[in-house]
C-alpha cells in the first residue's frame, strides 16, 4: 500500500509541467543548492590513529508545490547529495538519479468538516518535540482541528519495517501569555513493546519587562520492554532554555542564551533501563559532542539519531550582529558535558565560534570552527577533536 501509494504521488509530481500547461497556473517550483567544505580530525581523540576527514558535498533540494483543487494541495521535496571525498560521489548519471531521493511528498487537505490533513511522506516531529522524534521524513496520516483554545493533532506514521509502527497525539494551547504542549509518542516494533515517550513543554518570555524567551521541555519514557526480556524502559529526560536577543550596543545587537540538558542514564538495574534515548531525538547544542552523538560528521548527508541519554550539559550561547556590517551575524557557543552515570563524571568541553553572512535573499555564507577537550571518561585519549566547515546556499 505504501508503494503503490507513493506511486501515485510521484505520478502527480511528474504531470505538474504539463498541469501548468493547462489550467493549474497555481504551481510554484523552488529550491536550493547547498555547499559544504568539512575538515574533521581526532574525533577519537587520539592524534596517533589517522582518522582525519576532508570532504566537500553539494546537496540540492528541488521544492513543488501547486494547488490541484479547491483546499487539495500538492507539496514534494527532491533531495539530492553529491559528495567528494567520501564513498558516494556522484560521478555518473546512475549514480546521481540513485541518490536522488523522495524527501517529502504530500497531499495537504484543508477543512474536511474542520479538520485538516496531511497525507503522504512528510516531517511528522515538532521543535518543541525535541527530546522525542525530530526524524526528517516518515509515511504518514496527520490529521489536526482545533477544540475551543486547544489545537489536536494525530498521527499515524509507518515505521522502517514490517509491523513497525509511530503513533502520536499532541495538545496544543495557551494559559495566559504562556505556551503549553503536551505530546504522547508511541513506537510499536514486532520486536518489543510499545515504547512510549510522554513530553510536556511550556514557553514564552519571563513577565518581568526585560524581554527573556523561556521554554522548559520534560520527557518520560516507558515500556519498550524487548521480546523475552524483563528489562522495561523507565527513563526522564529534561530541557530548558533561556534566551535574550533585544540588547544594542555600540558595536551591533548582541543576543545571549543559555541551555541545560539533562537525561537519565542506566544503573544497572534488574528490570528497569534509566538510559532515556526518545524515539528518534536530532539534537544538536554543540557540533563534534553532537556529531559524535549522531555518529555523523554532516547532519546534511542523512538524517542521525543523537544519543542524548545519561547526560548532563550546560551550553551558554552568545551572538553579535555588527553595526559595521549589514548581514553579517558572529556566534560563540561554550558546552560543558557531564555523565549522570558512571566511575567518571566529567566528559567533555567544547567550543564553537560561527559566522554567517547574508549577501542577499538568494545567497548566504557560513563559517564554523570547532574544539572538543575531552574530560576524565575518555581518558586515556586526551587529544583535542577540531572541526572547521564553511558552507554556502543559494535558493532559486
Amino acid at each position: 500500500m505504501q508503494k503503490l501509494f507513493l506511486s501515485c504521488l510521484m505520478v502527480s509530481i511528474m504531470a505538474m509541467p504539463a498541469l501548468a500547461e493547462l489550467n493549474y497556473p497555481n504551481i510554484d517550483v523552488k529550491g536550493n543548492l547547498r555547499f559544504k567544505s568539512i575538515t574533521a580530525n581526532d574525533y577519537d581523540c587520539n592524534k596517533n590513529v589517522q582518522d582525519k576527514e576532508d570532504n566537500v558535498q553539494l546537496t540540492a533540494y528541488l521544492k513543488l508545490s501547486a494547488e490541484l483543487a479547491d483546499k487539495v494541495g500538492l507539496k514534494a521535496v527532491l533531495k539530492n547529495v553529491s559528495a567528494q571525498g567520501v564513498t558516494n560521489s556522484n560521478d555518473t548519471l546512475n549514480t546521481v538519479l540513485s541518490q536522488t531521493t523522495v524527501y517529502h511528498i504530500y497531499f495537504n487537505v484543508k477543512d474536511i468538516a474542520g479538520v485538516d490533513a496531511v497525507i503522504g511522506r512528510q516531517n511528522i516531529g515538532e521543535k518543541k518535540n525535541a527530546l522525542v522524534y525530530q526524524a526528517s521524513s516518515a509515511d504518514a496520516i496527520k490529521l489536526s482541528t482545533k477544540v475551543g483554545p486547544v489545537d489536536v493533532t494525530l498521527v499515524s506514521a509507518n515505521g522502517p519495517a514490517d509491523r513497525d509502527t509511530l503513533n502520536a497525539y499532541m495538545l496544543g494551547g495557551k494559559i495566559g501569555e504562556v505556551n503549553v504542549a503536551v505530546a504522547n509518542y508511541v513506537r510499536q516494533t514486532s520486536a518489543a513493546s510499545a515504547d512510549a515517550v510522554l513530553d510536556v513543554t511550556v514557553s514564552g518570555k519571563i513577565p518581568v519587562g526585560c524581554g527573556i524567551n523561556a521554554s522548559l521541555e520534560c520527557a518520560m519514557q516507558s515500556g519498550g520492554k524487548q521480546n523475552g526480556s524483563t528489562v522495561e524502559n523507565n527513563a526522564t529526560a529534561i530541557l530548558a532554555k533561556l534566551g535574550y536577543d533585544g540588547f544594542d550596543m555600540a558595536v551591533g545587537k548582541a543576543s545571549c542564551g543559555l541551555t541545560i540538558l539533562n537525561t537519565t542514564g542506566d544503573k544497572s538495574s534488574a528490570d528497569k533501563n534509566e538510559n532515556y534515548t526518545g524515539i528518534k531525538p536530532s539534537l544538536k547544542l554543540t557540533e563534534i559532542v553532537s556529531d559524535i552523538a549522531a555518529d555523523s560528521k554532516n547532519d546534511d548527508r542523512s538524517y542521525s539519531t543523537t544519543a542524548i541519554g545519561n547526560r548532563n550539559a550546560i551550553v551558554l550561547n552568545l551572538g553579535l550582529a555588527p553595526a559595521a556590517v549589514a548581514g553579517l551575524n558572529l556566534g560563540l557557543a561554550y558546552g560543558k558535558y557531564k555523565l549522570n552515570e558512571g566511575t567518571e563524571k566529567n566528559y567533555a568541553t567544547e567550543i564553537n565560534l560561527t559566522a554567517g553572512y547574508k549577501a542577499s535573499d538568494a545567497v548566504s555564507l557560513s563559517l564554523l570552527i570547532a574544539q572538543m577537550d575531552p574530560g576524565k571518561v575518555l581518558a586515556p585519549l586526551t587529544d583535542k577533536a577540531t572541526k572547521i566547515q564553511a558552507g554556502m546556499k543559494i535558493a532559486f
